[in-house]
């Protein structure tokens, strides 16, 4: 399984990628720090699934770049991360 990692937290990308790097049938394949790097990685990689954190700032957030990257690559699954706990 393909997996990118959106956070603006370093430590939090790092975190994530080494856990799921330590499963046998996963792999980070990229992480970005913002929704525009994101929407560019999954056009580039092509991952089954992509972790996504909806608050990026300054760069583009992850609730944007979740409907672009939904409605432009529809076999990527979005898993949304987020420290809010509004519906």
């Amino acid at each position: 399984m393909k997996i990118i990692i959106a956070d603006d937290h370093a430590v939090v990308r790092s975190g994530f990628k080494h856990i799921l790097n330590f499963q046998e049938d996963m792999e980070v394949v990229a992480t970005a720090a913002d929704g525009l790097e994101a929407y560019e990685l999954v056009a580039k990689h092509r991952p089954n699934v992509l972790l996504m954190d909806l608050s990026m700032p300054p760069g583009e957030s992850g609730l944007i770049a979740t409907g672009k990257i939904n409605k432009d690559f529809p076999d990527t699954k979005i898993l949304i991360l987020t420290m809010h706990d509004d519906d």
